[in-house]
């Protein structure tokens, strides 16, 4: 793939006092896993995998990110930040209900008493959630997000603006 080069210290110094400040060492100098410059162990530092083409085999070390995408683009080569985790983490599309079928969830919620605990009422709960065109995890959800907003007829200015439906 490429070369992992680790870069500018990320470590907040001023965590425990409630604060955020970094120590400002700008390369990860090699001793084992911790850096001579900071003696911050290496995950502290940034990650960055250099990707190179053929026509530049050779990299030499830059000091900042700047200066990397500027080299990386005169030589064609790519500059890839590492992702932050091994698992790329995607971001849940959010459900959007049309007028009926949060009406009908409202008033469905209503008969249960704004709770799912009473499993005699399974079936009855899957063939509501399968007559509307949601799943029953999706009800379950949208039950427990709005239960305070309808639960006792005390619907508040934010939870009605949250639930009328998209103007435009």
């Amino acid at each position: 793939m490429g070369k992992e080069v680790y870069r500018d210290c990320q470590r907040n110094h001023a965590c425990s006092l409630g604060g955020y400040s970094v120590d400002g060492c700008s390369q990860f100098i090699s001793d084992g896993v911790r850096c001579e410059a900071c003696g911050c162990h290496r995950n502290y530092h940034r990650k960055v995998i250099l990707v190179e083409s053929e026509q530049s085999p050779n990299v030499k070390p830059f000091m900042s990110l700047r200066e990397a995408k500027r080299l990386a683009r005169q030589r064609g080569g790519v500059v890839v930040p590492a992702p932050p985790s091994d698992e790329a983490k995607v971001k849940q599309r959010k459900t959007k209900f049309s007028t009926g079928q949060r009406e009908a969830m409202r008033e469905f919620a209503e008969s249960l008493g704004w709770s799912m605990r009473n499993k005699s009422r399974d079936a009855e709960v899957d063939g509501f959630c399968e007559r509307i065109g949601v799943s029953k995890l999706t009800f379950k959800t949208w039950l427990n997000n709005n239960r305070k907003c309808y639960f006792k007829g005390a619907a508040t200015a934010g939870c009605e603006a949250k639930n009328s439906p998209p103007q435009g």
